[in-house]
């Protein structure tokens, strides 16, 4: 069953540049939209990006964390610094764009030029100067919070 799922769900890929206009709305890319399906999830990312989840990919990643105790201090990390940061059930309008919520915008940086990458089973949205930065140095962008989120994981999973 679980190979039936990859099958079914298509990987979001490439990258693109977009604008994200005065009413904070995002316009998509039709492949990326299909792929994205409605009620897709967006949350802040483990570096600092946004993060655009099909609604199945959310869905996994919360069997995931509930799998573990709620009293669990990782799981109460992680679910703070992820699920504390998501907007769920989002849908593109019929001209292809999301309203990409005001508090999501100022947590990522985002103005108005950005820098969309397809990750597989994720979108990433990025502001464009801190997407150039990451590129100049990918090892350390965004390390604090990957390394914060990293603890989580490991006191979640009992390490």
């Amino acid at each position: 069953m679980e190979e039936a799922k990859r099958e079914r769900r298509k990987a979001i890929l490439g990258q693109d540049e977009a604008t994200i206009d005065g009413k904070g709305r995002l316009l998509l890319a039709k492949k990326k939209r299909e792929r994205l399906g409605d009620g897709f999830v967006i949350a802040l990312g483990e570096i600092g990006c946004l993060c655009a989840y099909p609604a199945e990919v959310w869905e996994e990643m919360l069997d995931t964390i509930y799998a573990y105790e709620s009293i669990n201090l990782g799981r109460q990390m992680y679910s703070r610094m992820v699920l504390g940061t998501a907007e769920d059930e989002l849908s593109c309008d019929e001209q292809g764009r999301v309203v990409i919520p005001a508090k999501l915008r100022k947590m990522a940086a985002l103005d108005k030029d950005v820098v969309l990458v397809g990750c597989g089973d994720r979108l990433e949205i990025w502001d464009r100067e801190e997407y150039a930065k990451y590129e100049a140095s990918p090892a350390t962008y965004g390390q604090q919070r990957r390394e914060t989120l990293q603890q989580a994981l490991d006191t979640m999973k009992g390490r």
